[in-house]
């Protein structure tokens, strides 16, 4: 519920930005913001959050270090696991996506000719709709595997990405095909540790979703940067609307593959 309600605190703030600058400019438009957040974080944290009570230690060191030994075969398990790679690959991609596209969504629209505000207020829609996908996800996942919903919006996104040098030119279809693409805008956030949990089980999650996180956050923060390099090099923005399809098939097709990968034996 927690990651669910996340949603609305991310791109759901676009179009107040685009407002705010629109009106005072990016500097009065920071500060603006700065100033919200503020107003509003910091008395939330003074009032509710605490230092947590330290844990009994009761356990003996002798027992804990079993646990810790258990811990790390899970972990080397995992990483000698077909199926984790799989998923590196696949969250790879699509991480890749998802960050360009919302670095570079506005610019596209202000491309194609609309303005700034309503650009921003289209790149907006991501956040409630990465709500959205993850309501779906949860619903769906009681009838189908995880998998199958996840390479299905997958499929949608790069289809929504193809569709939008067709579809953007006007209002009607630079929403609709926003919307297409901001279904799976946040779905990764339950399908990661969904699939790893029922994979990997709970002992070795953190090491495990860690492992996984670190190449997927650095892929976030590298490729807003090729593709603005990729933008500068070529024509126009068809290359690079391009490319982000060709990431998010990629990632469809990985978690595919990744439900009919063989186990390895060390797992059963």
């Amino acid at each position: 519920m927690v990651t669910i309600v996340a949603g609305f605190a991310s791109t759901v703030f676009m179009p107040l930005t685009g407002l705010l600058t629109a009106h005072l400019g990016w500097r009065g438009a920071l500060l603006v913001l700065a100033a919200i957040h503020g107003l509003v974080t910091v008395p939330l944290h003074a009032l509710t959050v605490r230092q947590p009570r330290p844990p009994a230690t009761t356990a003996s060191s002798g027992s804990a270090r079993p646990e810790h030994v258990q811990r790390r075969a899970v972990a080397r398990a995992a990483m000698g696991d077909a199926r984790f790679w799989i998923l590196a690959v696949t969250f790879i991609a699509h991480g890749a996506a998802t960050s360009i596209m919302t670095v570079h969504l506005i610019g596209y629209l202000i491309s194609r000719g609309h303005p700034a505000t309503f650009a921003a207020t289209a790149a907006g829609l991501l956040g409630v709709l990465s709500v959205a996908g993850r309501l779906v996800l949860t619903a769906a996942r009681r009838r189908l595997p995880v998998v199958t919903i996840v390479a299905a919006v997958f499929a949608t996104q790069a289809t929504a990405v193809l569709a939008m040098p067709l579809l953007a030119g006007t209002r009607t279809g630079a929403i609709i095909s926003v919307v297409g693409f901001g279904l799976g805008f946040g779905i990764t956030s339950l399908a990661t540790p969904a699939l790893l949990a029922d994979r990997y089980g709970t002992t070795a999650y953190a090491t495990i979703a860690g492992r996984l996180a670190t190449p997927v956050t650095v892929a976030k923060a590298a490729a807003p940067l090729g593709a603005a390099t990729l933008l500068h090099t070529a024509a126009g923005y068809t290359l690079l609307l391009t490319t982000v399809a060709a990431c998010c098939a990629l990632a469809s097709t990985g978690m595919l593959l990744r439900a009919t990968a063989t186990p390895p034996a060390a797992n059963g």
